[in-house]
């Protein structure tokens, strides 16, 4: 009987203290003050993947990673290729390390350089503008080289070096008025979008000691320069040359430039006066659209 009787008891306890509510267990006051100098599991994460990617990235201040990075394969090209090289840049410049940045950079335009001497070779009898272009290339390489937006270099970096010096040629020769458009046979075309600075200071010249001439240093070139007038008319001749028909570029010429009256005009062309305005109406507004067609086409 006592052994029944215990036995009771004790499930009369379990079930007791199955009911009674679980006390809730307070937090440590170490676990709620974070400790000094302590950082969470995210930022372990990243200062992991950062670490890895230094590792990953060529550190040129090492000299057997430059060795490696001036290193050339069997068919010319680089053990380290432009992209992964332009990568490395980029990588160290996220990081905020100008030294190697600057390093890389200078490794990247040694290794372009031969191809900027040999595209602006076409300026060699000029070498003050084959510098401009030269210099040009180099800054627009080393911008695009540290811009993460841009990706085409990445993709072809042979094919975006040559469109590169391209540019930069092409953009010294519009600037020494140099560059003209040609047609589909390869003829210049259209006009001169600019005059080099050069050849205005020859044309408006003051007039030289050696002429004899006490005031020489005062006196300037005489502006009325029958160069300028010539100009003026073979610039003429080739808008008018935007008339298919004879009779609207006599129109043209009677009434613009030797501002002859209508019914003059009429008479010399064997038309109506009415003939002539239609005709004259028609040839200006025809002209107005082809010259803003090449004033938007140069711009």
């Amino acid at each position: 009987m006592r052994v029944m009787e215990m036995r009771a008891k004790n499930m009369d306890e379990r079930e007791h203290a199955t009911r009674r509510p679980a006390r809730k267990r307070q937090p440590d006051a170490r676990e709620a003050i974070p400790v000094m100098g302590a950082i969470s599991a995210e930022q372990a994460v990243q200062e992991t993947a950062a670490q890895q990617s230094s590792a990953n990235l060529p550190d040129p201040r090492n000299p057997r990673v430059l060795e490696r990075l001036k290193q050339r394969t069997s068919s010319g090209g680089y053990v380290v290729s432009d992209a992964d090289l332009v990568r490395a840049i980029r990588g160290w410049k996220a990081q905020g390390e100008g030294e190697r940045v600057r390093a890389l950079c200078e490794l990247l335009v040694t290794r372009c350089m031969p191809e900027f001497q040999r595209r602006s070779y076409g300026l060699r009898h000029r070498p003050d503008l084959m510098e401009e272009a030269i210099a040009g290339m180099i800054e627009q390489l080393l911008r695009e080289a540290q811009n993460p937006r841009e990706e085409f270099m990445l993709a072809n970096f042979i094919h975006y070096l040559r469109c590169l010096c391209a540019d930069n040629f092409q953009k010294v020769l519009r600037q020494e008025g140099l560059s003209y458009r040609r047609d589909a046979q390869g003829n210049p075309a259209g006009r001169g979008m600019h005059v080099p600075q050069a050849l205005v200071d020859r044309l408006d010249a003051p007039v030289s000691e050696s002429d004899g001439s006490e005031n020489a240093a005062r006196e300037l070139a005489d502006r009325s320069d029958p160069l300028a007038a010539r100009m003026a008319s073979l610039e003429a001749q080739r808008i008018l040359r935007y008339l298919t028909d004879p009779l609207d570029q006599r129109i043209m010429l009677l009434r613009v430039f030797e501002e002859m009256r209508w019914d003059d005009i009429a008479a010399l062309c064997g038309k109506t006066e009415r003939t002539m305005r239609l005709r004259y109406e028609k040839a200006k507004a025809l002209l107005r659209e082809r010259l803003a067609a090449e004033n938007a086409a140069a711009d």
